[in-house]
This record gives C-alpha cells, sequence and structure tokens, in this order.
C-alpha cells in the first residue's frame, strides 16, 4: 500500500501525458505515490507506468478536461501544439490559446492549483528574435495564466530550455536520430543551447507544484553548451557514432527560410525557425533550480546510465 505522498498534493491530471515530458513526469508522480491521471488524444502503450490512469481526450473538449480533472489538487498542463504537429498559425492558436483557456476554467473550476508548461521561446517573442506562430501563440497563452493568477487562480509558470529524453522514440529530434545510428549530418555545431533532460524537468515541475510562488516564471534549463559539444557527449556516454559531417550556420539559414516561406505548399513546418539557428537558445535555468530546489544532471550520467 502506498503511503501518503511526501508533497502537498495527492491528485495530479498531466495534459500532453503521453509527450516526451509527460510520460517522466507521470511516472515520477506516480512513483512518489500521487494518484495520476494522465490526459492525451490517444490512448496505448507510451511507457506510462501500470500506476497511472491514462484518459484519452482532447485539449479542446472542455467537458472531457473538467470530467478527468474532477478531485485532482493540481493540474499540470503540457498538452501543445509545436512544430510538426500543426502548420498554420490557427491550428497552434486553436491548441496553445484555446487549450490553455479551457484549462485554466477547469482549474478554477476544481480549486487546483496549475502549473503551465511554456516554453523558453517566449523570452525569444518577446524580445523579438522570434517570430513564429509557436513562440507566439505560446507567449499569449502564459498571458491568459498571468492573468488568471492576478485573478486569484494559484498558478504557476515553468518556461523549459530545449528539452531532450534518454529514451529512443522519446528523446528529441537531435537525440532520438543519433541513438538510432540516423544522425549522419550534423546542423550548427556551433549554436548555442541550454539543454534540459526530461528527468530533471520532470523533478522540477513536481517541486514548481510544491513550493513555486503563484503568478511566478521560472526558467528550467540546464548548463549552456554548443550543440557539437552536446551531441559529442552523448554519443561518447550512450557509446554511439557522432555524426562525421556538420553544416555552418550560413549554410543552413538560406534552405530553411525557403522550407517556411513554402510550407503551404509543401505542408511541412521546419521544427526550428531561421531566428533561432542565428541566435542560439542560451538561458539561465541557476535561479529556478535554486529557488525551487533541484539540480541539473551530467549529461554524460544521464547516457552512461541509460547504456548499462
Amino acid at each position: 500500500m502506498v503511503s501518503d505522498p511526501p508533497v502537498r498534493f495527492k491528485h495530479a491530471l498531466v495534459t500532453g501525458a503521453t509527450g516526451i515530458v509527460g510520460v517522466p513526469l507521470c511516472n515520477r508522480l506516480a512513483e512518489m505515490g500521487v494518484r495520476v491521471t494522465a490526459y492525451s488524444r490517444t490512448n496505448g502503450d507510451f511507457g506510462l507506468s501500470d500506476g497511472v490512469d491514462h484518459v484519452a481526450g482532447d485539449i479542446l473538449d472542455s467537458a472531457a478536461l473538467s470530467d478527468a480533472a474532477s478531485g485532482v489538487d493540481v493540474i499540470f498542463h503540457l498538452a501543445a501544439a509545436v512544430h510538426g504537429s500543426a502548420s498554420t498559425y490557427e491550428g497552434f492558436e486553436r491548441v496553445n490559446v484555446g487549450g490553455t483557456e479551457n484549462v485554466i476554467g477547469v482549474a478554477r473550476g476544481d480549486g487546483a492549483r496549475l502549473v503551465h508548461v511554456s516554453t523558453v521561446n517566449v523570452d525569444g517573442f518577446r524580445r523579438g528574435v522570434l517570430r513564429d506562430a509557436y513562440a507566439s501563440t505560446k507567449s499569449r497563452a502564459e498571458e491568459l495564466v498571468l492573468s488568471a493568477a492576478g485573478d486569484g487562480l494559484d498558478a504557476v509558470i515553468v518556461r523549459p530550455g530545449i528539452v531532450f529524453g534518454d529514451e529512443a522514440g522519446r528523446a528529441g529530434l537531435i537525440v532520438d536520430r543519433l541513438l538510432a545510428g540516423s544522425l549522419r549530418v550534423l546542423p550548427v555545431p556551433s549554436r548555442m543551447i541550454s539543454p534540459v533532460w526530461t528527468g530533471d524537468l520532470a523533478r522540477a515541475l513536481v517541486r514548481a507544484a510544491e513550493v513555486g510562488a503563484s503568478g511566478a516564471t521560472y526558467t528550467v534549463a540546464g548548463p549552456t553548451v554548443s550543440t557539437g559539444a552536446f551531441v559529442a557527449v552523448v554519443a561518447t556516454s550512450a557509446g554511439v557514432r557522432a555524426p562525421r559531417v556538420s553544416i555552418p550556420a550560413w549554410a543552413v539559414a538560406v534552405p530553411l527560410q525557403l522550407a517556411w516561406w513554402g510550407r503551404k505548399v509543401t505542408r511541412w513546418t521546419p521544427p526550428v525557425g531561421v531566428e533561432a539557428v542565428r541566435t542560439g537558445s542560451v538561458h539561465d535555468g541557476s535561479s529556478a533550480a535554486h529557488e525551487l530546489g533541484y539540480s541539473y544532471t551530467p549529461v554524460s550520467e544521464i547516457f552512461k546510465r541509460t547504456s548499462l
């Protein structure tokens, strides 16, 4: 029998529960003894532990969402439209803005704490560096959450940096291909990033639910490193082959821009914008780690353990 969990909440709803962050978060919560309701569009075997109750439902279906959230203490809102899952501004807006409105309404009705998972891209959008639909609509979603917090909703915002996992198929674009042995060419190895492991992010989200200040925004991002150095560490510690060919930023920017211009014709949206390639994704996650009480695991230790 599971004893009372050592956290301030006993029942959590996780939207977007079968994604790269949702699965490790659900499993961590279940390990802690928290009752977990995982909410996602489809059912299936996604690696969720036996202690997780998986409910299929759309984030835009407010009635189904409300039913799934019945009796919860905290809602972790991860569901979002990202590059590759939406191809138009309206598609991003519908999920990222409309879905967040639904979650806020449910959290209000249940008196639940809301942990809204945003993105560091919001910072880039507000500084005028990123102009894509994903960053724009996630920024609007944050505004909704902050407005609701100002009106009394107990809500916290967490902005993850570039997220990566350690399981093939759920590790993120570059790491997935690297682990599968299909990453032959590495674009823009000099691009600076502040990646965060899904295990560390799950811990940070739990801490945000426990001790995060209502209305506060926390940036969760690991130590900054070049993309080339990150890939090299992953390859060495996981025992896989690193790409032998790389492409500099200037050689990526032109075809990437063409791909963005032609996405309505090709119906393919690139996973990153041109601005992101040129500017990198550098963010300081040390303040959040200090305030919430967690630490970042060295990349070499993550994949060394996985490869055993």
